[in-house]
C-alpha cells in the first residue's frame, strides 16, 4: 500500500470511527464530523458487571509495605546502581504516594534539568523528579493494569505512536500537568506525572502497593520513540529494585492495546538475585525531607482503603463507591443567573455516571470485560467542586484530573472565559481564539475533547502540517504552542504545550523556586484552581439553559471516559446548538464527545 493510500485509509478510518452513538436526543451527532440527530440511539440496560478484582474489601484491606521491605527495596536498587557505578537518588512511595523512602547514593547528582520549553533548563532537586516518577507508577497502578513512566511515555506525545507521522496526538496528552504540589485534589507530585523512564509499580501478591523511581543522569524529559531498544539505567535500577514486588505479566502495559497498538512497559532485563552490599549506609544516606513526608529512615506505607488512606469505601444509589477524604460529602452549587445545582441534582449526575462506568466495559484493564473503573467529579461553573466519587479501584491519577476536566469544561464554556484569560496575561491565546472565530463568551458549550482538539500541535489532530489545506506550516490548534521540528538540540518536551502550561508557570516557578520551603506562590483563578486538562472525558451541564457546572470522569480511555461523562449529565446536557460539533474552524467541525463502539458489557 503506498503511504498516500495508507493516509487516506487512516482518515477514512477516523471518520467512521467518529461516528458516535448517543443515549438521549441532546447528544445526537457528537462525533467529529456528525450531522445532529444522525447517531445511533443506544439506551443503557441494567446488567450485572463481571466482578472486577478489588471491590471494596471487608474487612479493610491491610496489603501494605512494611519499612523492611522498603528497605529491601532500596538494596536491591543500590545493589544493582553500584554494581554499574551509577550513584542515583531512589525513592520509594506507596500507592496513594506518600513518600516512604528517599536514599541518596554518595557521589549522585543533586539536581535534575528539565528539558524544553518554558521551563528549560531550570535545575530541579533529583528527589523531586524520582518522587513524580514512582508516583506516576503508584497512581496508575490498579489490580487491573499496572503503567510506567515509559507506558506514560508512550500516550502524551503529539503522535500515537510516537514518531508516527498522520497519527494524531496520544489520547493522553496532557496529562502530566496534574496532581502538582498547588492542586487542591490530591497535591503529590512535584513534577506532575512522569513520561521519564525510570520507575516501576510494586505489588504485593497482584495488589499495587506503590512504586519505585530513579533518578541519577540529570536529565528530566520523555523518551521520544518509548517502542525502541534503547535502554535506560534508571529503569534498569528501579527494575532490579523492584525483584520480589513486581506487577503481574497479565496487567502489565504491553498487555494492554489501544486502538489496536500495543501500550509500552519497561525495556529492562528481568531482575534477577544479586548479593546485596554489604553496608547500606556506606553507600549513601537516607533523607530527611520534611516537605515530602521523608522521615530520615524507611517507613510503612498506608493500606489503600485501610486504616489511614484518603480513601474509604461507601455507597451511592446501591453501587460501591470510593470516598476521597477531603471531600466526602456531596454539596449544592451557587445559584447562578437564577439557576443552581441541588444535592439532589448533584447526587444524581454522580449516580448516573457510576451506574454507567459499572456497564461499560473497559480499554485499560485486564482480565478482558471488565467493568470501567473511574473518578466522578462535578462541578459548579465557577469551578467549586460539589460531588467526587470514584469506583472502588479507580487509578489515583484520575482523581485530580477529572476534577480538571470538568473544571475545564465549564470554564471554557463560560461568559467570563477571555476576561480571566486577559487578566492572567494569557491574552495572546484569546486573540488566536478569536481569530478562529471563537469569542470565549460563553456562546460555546466546550467538552474537553472539544477544548483539547483546539490544543493540538497540528490542526486538525493527526493531519501533519504539509503546506496547503487549512493546515499550513505551524499552524497549529489555537490553544497550542507554534509547532516546531524536534530534533537533538530541540528535543520536544512534555514541559511545552501551551495554553495548558503557561496558565501554571507562575504557580510552578513559585514552588520550584521555594522548594522545599514554599513560600507565596501565586495559584491559579478558582476556575482552574488545580489546572486545565486538555483531553476528553468532561462535559458541561446546563438547568434551563444557563450553565451550571460540569461533569469530569477520569481512569479509562478517553472514550470512555466520553460516554459515562455523557451518561452521567442526562438531563443536564448542553443544549444541542452551542456544542462543538455544531462550530467549525478553518473548515474542520470540532468534536465534542466521541463513544467507543459496543460500549456496554453484555
Amino acid at each position: 500500500m503506498s503511504a498516500s493510500a495508507s493516509r487516506i485509509r487512516k482518515i477514512f478510518s477516523s471518520i467512521a470511527l467518529s461516528f458516535m452513538v448517543a443515549a438521549v436526543p441532546a447528544l445526537n451527532g457528537c462525533g467529529r464530523g456528525n450531522i445532529s440527530g444522525s447517531g445511533v440511539v443506544i439506551t443503557p440496560t441494567p446488567s450485572t458487571p463481571p466482578p472486577n478484582v478489588a471491590f471494596c474489601p471487608t474487612p479493610p484491606n491491610t496489603t501494605a509495605l512494611s519499612a523492611a521491605q522498603v528497605t529491601t527495596i532500596v538494596t536491591q536498587a543500590v545493589t544493582r546502581a553500584k554494581a554499574m557505578n551509577r550513584p542515583a537518588t531512589i525513592l520509594v512511595t506507596d500507592r496513594e504516594a506518600n513518600v516512604l523512602a528517599i536514599f541518596r547514593m554518595n557521589n549522585a547528582n543533586l539536581n535534575t534539568v528539565i528539558t524544553g520549553g518554558p521551563l528549560g533548563g531550570r535545575n530541579i532537586p533529583s528527589e523531586l523528579a524520582a518522587l513524580s516518577k514512582a508516583g506516576t507508577c503508584s497512581f496508575f497502578g490498579t489490580t487491573g493494569n499496572a503503567f510506567t513512566p515509559r507506558t506514560a511515555s508512550f500516550i502524551v506525545q503529539e503522535h500515537v505512536p510516537p514518531g508516527v507521522s498522520f497519527s494524531p496526538a496520544g489520547p493522553l496528552f496532557g496529562v502530566q500537568f496534574s496532581s502538582l504540589l498547588f492542586s487542591d485534589v490530591n497535591p503529590k507530585l512535584p513534577l506532575g506525572l512522569s513520561a521519564d523512564s525510570g520507575a516501576v509499580p510494586l505489588y504485593i501478591n497482584g495488589f499495587p502497593v506503590g512504586g519505585i523511581g530513579v533518578e541519577l543522569d540529570g536529565q528530566y524529559t520523555l523518551d521520544p520513540i518509548p517502542n525502541d531498544n534503547d535502554q535506560s539505567d534508571e529503569e534498569i535500577i528501579a527494575v532490579a529494585g523492584s525483584r520480589g514486588f513486581e506487577a503481574p505479566t497479565d496487567i502489565r502495559g504491553d498487555r494492554i492495546t489501544v486502538d489496536g497498538v500495543d501500550l509500552k512497559f519497561i525495556n529492562a532485563p528481568a531482575p534477577v538475585a544479586e548479593t546485596p552490599v554489604p553496608n547500606l549506609a556506606a553507600e549513601g544516606s537516607f533523607l530527611t525531607i520534611a516537605a515530602l513526608g521523608a522521615t530520615g529512615a524507611p517507613r510503612a506505607g498506608t493500606p489503600y482503603l485501610g486504616n489511614g488512606s484518603q480513601f474509604s469505601c461507601g455507597t451511592l444509589n446501591g453501587k460501591q463507591v470510593r470516598i476521597f477524604s477531603p471531600f466526602p460529602n456531596i454539596n449544592p452549587g451557587p445559584v447562578i443567573n437564577g439557576q443552581q445545582l441541588t444535592a439532589t441534582e448533584v447526587t444524581t449526575l454522580l449516580s448516573q455516571a457510576i451506574n454507567q462506568a459499572n456497564v461499560t466495559r473497559a480499554a485499560i484493564r485486564r482480565p478482558l470485560n471488565s467493568f470501567a473503573e473511574v473518578n466522578v467529579c462535578v462541578v459548579a461553573a465557577d469551578g467549586t467542586i460539589l460531588g467526587i466519587r470514584g469506583t472502588p479501584d479507580a487509578p489515583i491519577f484520575g482523581l485530580d484530573v477529572c476534577v480538571q476536566k470538568g473544571r475545564s469544561a465549564a470554564f471554557m464554556s463560560s461568559a467570563s472565559c477571555a476576561t480571566t484569560l486577559n487578566a492572567q496575561g494569557l491574552g495572546a491565546y484569546v486573540t488566536r481564539a478569536a481569530a478562529d472565530g471563537l469569542p470565549l463568551n460563553g456562546n460555546i458549550a466546550f467538552s474537553s475533547r472539544g477544548f483539547g482538539s483546539l490544543h493540538r500541535p497540528f490542526f486538525p489532530d493527526g493531519i501533519d502540517c504539509t503546506g496547503t489545506g487549512p493546515c499550513a506550516p505551524n499552524a497549529p490548534g489555537p490553544f497550542s504552542r507554534q509547532h516546531v521540528t524536534f530534533n537533538a538540540t530541540n528535543p520536544w518536551s512534555p514541559f511545552n504545550v501551551g495554553l495548558q502550561l503557561d496558565a501554571i508557570v507562575p504557580t510552578l516557578t513559585d514552588i520550584l523556586n521555594n522548594y522545599p520551603n514554599a513560600g507565596a506562590v501565586r495559584l491559579p483563578p478558582a476556575a482552574y484552581r488545580n489546572g486545565l486538562q486538555i483531553f476528553a472525558g468532561g462535559v458541561p451541564i446546563y438547568k434551563n439553559g444557563v450553565l451550571v457546572g460540569a461533569v469530569g470522569i477520569s481512569g479509562d480511555g478517553i472514550d470512555q471516559d466520553d460516554i459515562i461523562a455523557s451518561f452521567g449529565s442526562a438531563g443536564f446536557e448542553a443544549p444541542v446548538a452551542m456544542r462543538t460539533d455544531m462550530v467549525f474552524v478553518r473548515g474542520v467541525r470540532l468534536p465534542y464527545v466521541k463513544f467507543p463502539a459496543q460500549p456496554n458489557l453484555p
